[in-house]
C-alpha cells in the first residue's frame, strides 16, 4: 500500500513538475518573441530615419538610395550593422530595445557609398557635409516596440528578417492571429484598411520605379514624361503587381501594412517595349535600357504602403474604448503645394514643376503637423523640443508622405502629398508610452 501510494504521489509531482516546465519554456518563448520583435521594430525604425534625412534642397536619402540598388545595399549593411541596446521586459508581455546612430556615422557611410556606387549629377559628396548642418542633433535615437508575435514587419532593411531568425519553437500553421485592437473595430474596418493599405503600396511602387536611372542625367520619370501614353501603360503595368505575404497589422495602433512586389525583368522589359512604341526623344536609347541591368541587382522591386480605417471606425472605436486619441489621427493629413518652372510648355519643364510643387507640398506638410495638438497644452512642435529622439522619426514619416494628387494649370503644377494621421500619432504615442 505504501508503494503505491508513493508512486501515484510520483507520477501526480511529475505531472506537476512537466506543466510547470512548459508553462516556462512558453513564458521563454513569448519573452523571445517580444524581444525579436522589438529588435525587427528598431532596425526598421532606424532606417526611417536614416532615409528621412535631407541631403540637400532637392534630395532626401530616400531619393538618393533609389539611384542604385549597390547603394541601398550598402546602406542597408550598415543599419543592419547598429549595435541594438539591453532589453527591457514589462509585465503585460511587450519589449523595447533601443538603438542609436551617431549623425556623423551615417554621413561617413553616405559619401562612401557616392564614393564606389554613384552615378548622377544631382548629388555631390560634399552635399553630405550639410546633413549635420540641416540636423540639429548629432544622435539619432530610437526604441523598438514588440509584444509576442512571429510574424515580422514588412519594410525591413536588407538582410535583417534572416539575422533575427526563425521565431523560437518553429513557425506556427495557419494565419498569424488578429490582435487584440483590431477584433474591437472588426473585420470590415479591417479589410478596409488592408485595401487602403494595398493601393498605397502601389502608388510608392510607382515612385520606386520612377526612381530607376536610365542614363547619368535620365530616370523613368523623365522617360514617362515625354508621354501621357507611356505614363499610363507603365501605370497599368503595375496594378499587376504581386502582394508579398499577409497583411501586417500592428498590435498596439490601427495601420495595417501590405508589400507589394513586381520583378525587375519585367518592369526593364515594359521600359523598353514602351521606348521602341512610343519614344520619339534621342535622350535615351535602347543601349541606355539594356544597360539597366548591369546596375540594378535586385531581382524585384518592393514597396510597403500603409492604410487606416476609414474615420467613422476609429471614432467608434475611441468612443466605445474611450481612448485617448486626438481628432486628427482618426483621418487623412494633406497639404497642397506649387510650383512652375521657365521652361513650363516642355515635358521636362512640368516634370520639374511637379517636383517643386511636391517639396513644396512636403515643407507645408511638416508645418501642418508641428501645429497639431497633442493636448490642451501641447503641440506636436512643443513635444519634439521635449524628446528630440523622435524628430527624425516624424522627419523620415513626413518625408515618406505619399504623392495622392497631380494637377496643372497653364503655368502652374499642383501637388498633394498625405499621411495617415494614424502614423503621426504612432511615433508620438511611442515616445508618450515610454516612461
Amino acid at each position: 500500500m505504501n508503494i503505491r501510494r508513493t508512486s501515484g504521489t510520483a507520477v501526480a509531482l511529475l505531472v506537476l513538475a512537466a506543466a510547470g516546465l512548459a508553462q516556462d519554456v512558453a513564458e521563454s518563448q513569448k519573452k523571445l518573441l517580444a524581444k525579436r520583435a522589438a529588435e525587427a521594430d528598431a532596425y526598421r525604425k532606424l532606417a526611417e530615419a536614416v532615409y528621412g534625412l535631407q541631403i540637400n534642397s532637392r534630395t532626401y536619402v530616400r531619393d538618393y538610395v533609389a539611384e542604385s540598388d549597390d547603394i541601398r545595399s550598402d546602406l542597408d549593411a550598415f543599419i543592419r550593422g547598429i549595435r541594438l541596446g539591453e532589453p527591457t521586459w514589462y509585465e503585460d508581455g511587450s519589449c523595447e530595445v533601443p538603438a542609436e546612430v551617431t549623425v556623423a556615422r551615417v554621413v561617413e557611410t553616405l559619401r562612401s557609398t557616392h564614393d564606389r556606387h554613384y552615378r548622377g549629377d544631382s548629388v555631390k559628396s560634399s552635399d553630405f557635409e550639410s546633413i549635420s548642418q540641416r540636423t540639429e542633433k548629432k544622435v539619432i535615437r530610437v526604441v523598438g516596440m514588440g509584444t509576442p508575435r512571429e510574424e515580422l514587419p514588412p519594410g525591413l532593411p536588407e538582410g535583417v528578417a534572416e539575422m533575427l531568425g526563425a521565431p523560437p519553437g518553429g513557425a506556427s500553421v495557419g494565419p498569424p492571429p488578429i490582435p487584440e485592437i483590431w477584433q474591437q473595430i472588426g473585420p470590415q474596418a479591417r479589410l478596409m484598411a488592408i485595401g487602403a493599405a494595398r493601393k498605397d503600396a502601389q502608388r510608392r511602387l510607382a515612385e520606386r520605379i520612377k526612381g530607376l536611372r536610365l542614363t547619368a542625367r535620365t530616370q523613368v520619370r523623365d522617360f514617362m514624361a515625354e508621354s501621357d501614353v507611356i505614363t499610363t501603360e507603365l501605370n497599368a503595368h503595375l496594378v499587376g503587381a504581386e502582394e508579398v505575404g499577409p497583411p501586417y497589422l500592428h498590435h498596439d495602433e490601427l495601420i495595417a501594412e501590405v508589400t507589394m512586389r513586381v520583378p525587375t525583368e519585367q518592369v526593364i522589359t515594359t521600359i523598353k517595349t514602351l521606348h521602341s512604341r512610343y519614344y520619339e526623344g534621342d535622350d535615351i536609347k535602347g543601349s541606355d535600357i539594356e544597360n539597366i541591368v548591369k546596375t540594378v541587382v535586385k531581382k524585384e522591386f518592393t514597396a510597403t504602403g500603409m492604410g487606416v480605417p476609414p474615420t467613422q471606425y476609429i471614432r467608434k472605436y475611441k468612443e466605445r474604448t474611450q481612448a485617448a486619441l486626438p481628432d486628427w489621427c482618426m483621418g487623412t493629413l494633406e497639404a497642397e503645394g506649387h510650383g512652375t518652372d521657365p521652361d513650363f510648355a516642355s515635358p521636362q519643364g512640368r516634370l520639374r514643376a511637379a517636383r517643386a510643387a511636391e517639396l513644396d507640398a512636403r515643407r507645408q506638410l511638416a508645418e501642418r503637423i508641428a501645429g497639431l495638438q497633442i493636448n490642451a497644452e501641447t503641440t506636436v512642435r512643443d513635444f519634439v523640443a521635449q524628446h528630440d529622439q523622435i524628430a527624425t522619426l516624424l522627419d523620415a514619416v513626413m518625408v515618406d508622405a505619399a504623392v495622392t494628387g497631380t494637377r496643372f494649370t497653364s503655368d502652374t503644377a499642383i501637388v498633394t502629398v498625405s499621411v495617415p494621421g494614424m502614423r503621426v500619432w504612432g511615433v508620438v504615442n511611442d515616445a508618450l508610452r515610454r516612461p
